[in-house]
């Protein structure tokens, strides 16, 4: 790695809720070793997914001073969900921010304030290159019987196949449970990260082999905000009663369904769950059963289960939520240690269960750091 390397890195982590921002040791960044971040800081979005490119810069601004930047980066490393058929981390170039920019219509919600922050970062720091890791990478290579949907081959060219998302936290969590449970690389396992997004991903000997989101982060899972998936003929049935058009169908699509839409109240679990209504009853029993439905069929993908990971900000912290999970898998042999899972334990499953059971705490930070880190060799070759 060039002596430059030596210099700070900064990676930004735009979700659809938060900004996430560390600072790294540019030496220290090696794919044989995990990076430790200097010092990290997360600030909440006013307005989610929805920020003007003049807020880009503010939020930039706010992000470098909470984390004491004092000069430019040597590089800064970005999380992009939609890398369509990208197979490694890239250089933020114009060409790729124009292929990232042709791919918004598949994240809406997220790839263009991710794209305002880069050019953000260019205004304030015109010198300094910047690359994109992506969320769809980690599925890059799901065999064609998960990738194709079933659709005409001419919509497939178009773009309307499985791509998969929150690939970043797949590989974090894949990650953490190696160094607890290294034979997870050769056994089956379904990941759980549920948190505003949620998706499910079969995974085996160490790669994707399916997974619940296909072509946009809208699908699969009923999520915060989201409604995951539903059946196309009503979305064109509301289109066609002529109240909504195309951009409010959409932007009530990803704000106002989900556990939002089916409480009534809220779609911050949190709140759900110290409510008393009926409606918070009911969302939070549909999630646990759409979740738990997902997973049997991930593991009827795989043929079994050796191992369950809970991830994001509902699976990591919601103890209540894995349990009612859980209790829907009974029938599979998933059965946690109400203390462990009370606890918040690492491993959370009982004596009695089929599965191991995992409840980690994801870093997409630094696979982030350690992917781009990986990708610029080939620039400064």
């Amino acid at each position: 790695m060039s002596e430059n390397a030596h210099r700070g890195v900064l990676v930004l982590n735009l979700g659809s809720a938060t900004l996430k921002a560390a600072r790294y040791d540019g030496s220290s960044l090696s794919p044989d070793r995990e990076p430790q971040a200097l010092q990290r800081i997360e600030i909440a979005l006013v307005k989610p997914g929805l920020d003007p490119g003049t807020e880009s810069q503010a939020l930039l601004i706010r992000a470098i001073e909470s984390l004491g930047l004092r000069r430019a980066p040597e590089w800064v490393g970005h999380r992009m969900v939609h890398g369509g058929d990208a197979e490694r981390a890239r250089l933020l170039d114009e060409a790729e921010i124009e292929r990232l920019d042709r791919l918004s219509a598949f994240a809406p919600l997220h790839q263009p304030a991710a794209l305002r922050l880069v050019r953000a970062v260019s205004k304030l720091w015109p010198h300094t290159r910047q690359y994109a890791d992506f969320d769809t990478l980690w599925h890059a290579r799901l065999p064609a019987n998960t990738r194709r949907l079933a659709v005409p081959g001419a919509w497939h060219e178009l773009g309307i196949r499985r791509y998969g998302f929150h690939g970043l936290a797949y590989a974090s969590a894949m990650r953490q449970v190696r160094r607890l449970s290294p034979p997870i690389d050769t056994q089956n396992a379904v990941l759980a990260h549920l948190g505003s997004g949620c998706s499910l991903c079969a995974v085996r000997d160490g790669h994707s082999l399916d997974t619940t989101m296909a072509s946009t982060p809208l699908d699969g899972l009923p999520m915060a905000t989201r409604s995951g998936s539903l059946d196309p003929g009503a979305l064109l049935h509301l289109l066609r009663t002529g109240r909504f058009d195309l951009d409010t169908l959409e932007s009530s699509l990803y704000h106002q369904c989900g556990l939002l839409g089916m409480s009534g109240l809220s779609g911050d679990v949190r709140e759900l769950l110290a409510s008393d209504s009926d409606g918070a009853a009911l969302a939070l029993d549909i999630f646990a059963l759409r979740v738990a439905q997902g997973i049997a069929s991930m593991a009827t993908r795989l043929g079994g289960i050796d191992h369950l990971i809970f991830s994001g900000g509902i699976g990591a912290h919601a103890s209540a939520v894995r349990a009612a999970v859980a209790a829907y898998l009974a029938w599979l042999g998933i059965d946690l240690d109400e203390s462990a899972n009370a606890r918040g334990d690492a491993r959370i499953d009982g004596p009695a269960s089929r599965a191991r059971i995992w409840r980690v705490d994801v870093d997409e930070e630094s696979e982030i750091a350690s992917a781009c880190a990986t990708a610029i060799e080939p620039y400064e070759t």
